[in-house]
């Protein structure tokens, strides 16, 4: 039986590769809306070797002491997760999650050592991003939903989840809360669902990289409908794309050009320099026939079928959309990371240690770092595993062990691994900063002293 798991994560900070979880909630409902079960909540708990972003704790209101009192340790937070995710014919499906939220879950999965994509089509599960529904419902068929509320910094419409809420008379108290914006996802899903149904309809079809491979045709190069953030403007979010090749063959990445766009004299440059935008199809984008425009819509986005048509009979023999002059222009961006933890895109696991980590995960913690030690193919696993027991279970090191885990922490604390993350001392004086701020509320001071509080036991427990 095919269901769809809504979830939502709240964090510590916005780094996926580096911030931690505090909180994750998740309602399952079938294929419509309709809940089974019971609502999951879940926190987990912080080890010594990180410091939360105290702008997040702000906006969340969670702090590491109610995560240490109510939250588990990582590797049972995610263990628990994923069993939800990988139920057979799971849809996991958020708001705005393919950017961030599934980011730290294949984060928080490979420091844990799992297959951190085998959750997304193993099982005939697979996963959907209901955000740019949202936005192609606005561009596209409006009728029945209210998006009146302006993004402040771009002037264009607001898709913030708080501000859909409030405008379509959905109740959203305590936003912020995982299990509040989970249910509010539904709710704005159910709407879409009611109002536009065939939208909906087409949406929740079309969200795999075969499904969407399927519709659009490069061979043809015929112009397809793209719904996106990068396109913000007043209005709309939704372009018309002329297809133009696959990065590579079995590749995820179509390269395609934005028809609203001039047709550039050259590749070199980004997206605003050359209109030409690269496509993750694997990645739930909202894709959509040209058919679908009708004169409303063709209205609102300020473009045409026909003329979109005869954009693309000329763009396709530019030579500047060649395959060889776009690839030949596009840098190579190498991941400059060494530290095991933030270099989940370097390589995947082998089949070997796929195995290990299986037989690994089902030992005692105890016993991981004795029989795990030389089973990997790849290093990094080992330094991974080391960590993992260090930060889940610190009372199975053995004194050396602990003695290095301490040495590990305090130079994590004193000078984190990647750029933004506070340091110790930024961390302090940022709470000082905070609280002897006059436009700082009480509630906000009570977490603000929480944190300062959470700071010097680290202090104390670590650095000292």
């Amino acid at each position: 039986m095919r269901t769809i798991l809504w979830y939502d994560l709240e964090t510590f900070g916005l780094n996926p590769r580096y911030d931690r979880i505090a909180q994750a909630a998740a309602i399952r409902t079938d294929m419509d809306l309709n809940p089974i079960g019971e609502p999951i909540v879940l926190y987990a708990k912080l080890s010594s070797d990180y410091l939360p972003n105290p702008s997040s704790c702000l906006i969340t209101g969670i702090t590491p002491q109610e995560v240490n009192e109510k939250g588990i340790c990582e590797a049972e937070f995610i263990k628990k997760l994923r069993a939800e995710f990988m139920m057979p014919g799971t849809i996991a499906a958020g708001y705005n999650s393919i950017g961030f939220d599934d980011e730290v879950i294949r984060n928080t999965l490979y420091r844990n050592l799992y297959d951190p994509y085998e959750r997304e089509y193993r099982n005939g599960c697979s996963r959907w991003d209901i955000i740019n529904l949202v936005r192609a419902t606005r561009d596209l068929r409006p009728e029945g939903l209210v998006f009146s509320k302006l993004n402040e910094e771009t002037g264009a419409p607001s898709f913030k989840l708080t501000d859909l809420t409030e405008e379509n008379g959905i109740e959203q108290i305590g936003a912020h809360d995982a299990l509040v914006d989970v249910r509010a996802t539904i709710a704005v899903a159910k709407l879409i669902k009611e109002k536009q149904p065939n939208l909906y309809a087409w949406a929740i079809g079309h969200r795999t990289k075969n499904d969407i491979t399927k519709e659009i045709n490069v061979l043809s190069h015929q112009p397809f409908l793209n719904t996106q953030p990068m396109f913000v403007s007043e209005r709309g979010n939704t372009r018309p794309l002329l297809p133009l090749f696959y990065e590579a063959e079995k590749s995820s990445a179509l390269y395609c050009f934005d028809l609203t766009r001039e047709i550039p004299e050259s590749a070199e440059g980004g997206y605003q320099e050359t209109g030409i935008v690269r496509l993750m199809v694997n990645r739930c984008p909202f894709v959509a026939p040209l058919s679908v425009l009708d004169s409303e819509s063709e209205k609102r986005l300020g473009f045409t079928k026909e003329e979109i048509r005869r954009k693309a009979s000329k763009a396709i023999a530019a030579p500047a959309l060649s395959k060889k002059s776009i690839l030949g222009a596009k840098e190579e961006r190498l991941d400059q990371n060494t530290d095991p933890d933030l270099t989940i895109y370097q390589s995947f696991p082998s089949d070997h240690d796929k195995g290990v980590m299986e037989s690994i995960r089902a030992m005692n913690p105890e016993d991981r770092l004795r029989k795990g030690e030389h089973l990997f193919d790849n290093d990094k696993y080992h330094k991974l595993l080391w960590r993992q027991v260090a930060r889940n279970w610190p009372e199975a090191l053995s004194e050396k062990d602990r003695a290095s885990w301490k040495n590990f922490s305090a130079l994590r604390l004193i000078n984190p691994p990647v750029e933004g993350a506070l340091s110790y001392e930024h961390y302090m004086r940022t709470v000082d900063e905070l609280l002897q701020s006059l436009d700082t509320t009480g509630k906000e001071k009570e977490i603000l002293m929480k944190l300062r509080e959470y700071g010097q036991q680290l202090y104390d427990e670590v650095i000292a």
